[in-house]
């Protein structure tokens, strides 16, 4: 069947041919009528010439006396014009007849012609209102909406799936009523994008909303393309919009979990990448290239291994290796951190990404910076030790000053009390080894105003009424030497509440420390103990007692512990004390305590 273009075309050229046939019958005509009148022109000519020669007969007949030389010649010339004219009139009859003929021939095949021809047409148009039937029954069963516009975009035409889909919305979609269907806040562009195509004469395509009849917008696809003629010409445009709402909303659903997907990815503090079979990334994330200072393209298949430590290299590709049996990928490996100028250790955890009962796309991975994680594991088992060393001596120490303590008591009750207050001694030591924090030490000034503060009043800066601190702050003491010292100097300080220069009104204690350094790689701690106002008091008095648990601690237990270096005895004012004993080196030492 063919279809309505050739119908159009075959109809074109058949009126080209009958017009062509009919200016050719046309000058046949206009030839026939000039030989006619040509012909009558000669036949009034041969009546003129006969009426001069009848005229010419009669008067030879009258006038006889003429002389006959002249009427002989006269008449000769009448004949002779006679017979020419009969002689052209006989060819113009010829070619009358010819030219007749022809007409007669021309008319009969125009006839034909045009008999054929009209046949030709009836079974065109026959075709062409079938075929404009068939393709009217297929536009109003394909599922999209259909229409058609001249060539300055006019819609002229619609099919009914068109009606089916907009009801009685739009009562008049012709023109560019169309337009109203769209949503309100697709109109514009949509009739610049429209306006556009028209004038360029290029197609179109746009997603645009159409409302339905029951209201609702639904989106569409919309196409159209110019229809032109054997000359180029646009004679037509014809549209179509396909429903793709679901698309779409499919498109947007998708697009919007992507954007989530990826400010989650951006936000994390893992390094997130993703990798096909074999470790070959295609793909890093922004924490990637700000850590390592690697560009996103340049992480790319293997190119991510640069930026592991050499040594882990082949560790990671072996666990690559084995990740598509293992159905994950784990393993550690240190990172090169472009600020600190530094490697990090790593952990890089991976999974695979499956099609339901398919093969895996690709593998997601992290990788988790665990350097300080580590580092704080290496320092808590060092943390663990520590205590657990710390505790066995403290557990030896309580017992050791419960054995000393129950052998100097005379009593239950005294025992309790002398146990308690160096308890209390021991905790507080403890106490302050425990605040102190990570990789910094217990200075010694710290430890004097922590003992101090709990016997006698000081204010913020050590001072007290007959107290004076003086020395160097921040100097730090061995973690060893902490908690004898300690217990040294709350049995110093007991002895002075009790029987020394702090339980008289008029007694003072200055204790005074300086750093010495007798070797450039060797720093000594001295301790000045020094207690006044104790003129006239016997050594027994206010000294502690011989072999009590303070004077071991002072003249046996930091010099065999310790090395320590230590005098006890009293001058002319109190008791005075001196311990000399090493401490680090390279710890910074802070201001002056003067108070």
């Amino acid at each position: 069947m063919p279809d309505q273009a050739d119908s159009t075309v075959g109809r074109e050229m058949l009126l080209d041919e009958i017009e062509q046939l009919r200016t050719a019958l046309e000058a046949a005509i206009e030839e026939n009528d000039r030989l006619a009148e040509d012909r009558d022109r000669l036949l009034r000519r041969v009546s003129a010439l006969s009426r001069d020669l009848q005229t010419a007969h009669a008067a030879r007949a009258e006038a006889t006396s003429a002389p006959a030389a002249q009427v002989r010649e006269h008449q000769n010339q009448a004949e002779m014009e006679l017979r020419s004219a009969f002689e052209e009139l006989q060819v113009l009859t010829e070619e009358l007849e010819l030219a007749n003929n022809s007409l007669h021939h021309t008319n009969q095949e125009l006839d034909a012609r045009i008999e054929e021809r009209t046949c030709q047409i009836q079974e065109i148009s026959a075709a062409l209102r079938s075929t404009e039937g068939s393709l009217r029954t297929v536009a109003d069963l394909v599922p999209d909406l259909l229409w058609r516009t001249d060539a300055a975009g006019e819609a002229d035409w619609f099919n009914q799936r068109w009606f089916e889909y907009t009801g009685d919305y739009v009562a008049d979609p012709l023109g560019k009523g169309w337009i109203e269907a769209l949503h309100p806040l697709d109109r514009e562009s949509a009739l610049a994008s429209w306006t556009q195509a028209i004038k360029a004469g290029t197609p179109c395509q746009q997603q645009k909303r159409i409302r339905a009849a029951d209201g609702d917008y639904r989106w569409f696809l919309i196409c159209a393309d110019p229809m032109r003629d054997e000359r180029g010409t646009i004679t037509a445009w014809f549209a179509a919009a396909t429903d793709v709402h679901e698309h779409h909303i499919g498109m947007e659903a998708l697009q919007q979990s992507e954007l989530r997907f990826r400010t989650l990815v951006e936000g994390m503090p893992q390094l997130v990448w993703r990798a096909i079979e074999g470790g070959k990334w295609t793909w890093s994330s922004p924490q990637w290239t700000r850590y390592t200072g690697q560009k996103e393209e340049a992480s790319h298949a293997t190119g991510w291994l640069d930026m592991f430590h050499p040594d882990d290299r082949d560790h990671a590709v072996e666990a690559w290796s084995r990740a598509p049996d293992a159905g994950s990928l784990e393993f550690e490996g240190r990172i090169f951190h472009a600020a600190e100028g530094r490697y990090r250790h790593f952990r890089t955890l991976a999974s695979p990404v499956h099609l339901p009962e398919g093969p895996s796309l690709e593998w997601l991975g992290t990788s988790t910076d665990v350097d300080d994680l580590l580092q704080l594991q290496a320092q808590q088992e060092i943390l663990v030790k520590e205590l657990q060393h710390r505790t066995r001596n403290v557990m030896a120490v309580v017992q050791a000053v419960a054995g000393r303590t129950l052998k100097e008591s005379q009593s239950l009750e005294q025992f309790a009390e002398r146990f308690e207050d160096r308890l209390q001694a021991l905790a507080r030591v403890q106490g302050l080894l425990s605040r102190r924090a990570s990789g910094l030490r217990v200075t010694f000034d710290a430890l004097v105003r922590e003992e101090l503060s709990a016997l006698v009043t000081l204010d913020a800066d050590g001072k007290g009424r007959q107290v004076t601190l003086r020395g160097p702050a921040g100097v730090p003491l061995k973690s060893a030497l902490v908690q004898t010292l300690a217990l040294a100097l709350h049995e110093l300080a007991t002895n002075a509440i009790k029987h020394g220069a702090l339980s008289q009104p008029d007694g003072h204690l200055d204790i005074c420390w300086e750093i010495r350094e007798p070797h450039a790689d060797e720093h000594r701690l001295f301790i000045d103990w020094r207690e006044s106002g104790m003129e006239g008091m016997r050594d027994s008095e206010v000294l502690p007692q011989s072999g009590g648990y303070g004077r071991e601690l002072i003249e046996r237990a930091l010099p065999y512990q310790l090395r320590a270096r230590t005098t006890l005895g009293i001058d002319a004012g109190g008791v005075h004390c001196t311990i000399d004993v090493q401490v680090p080196v390279g710890d910074r030492i802070g201001e002056k305590i003067d108070g």
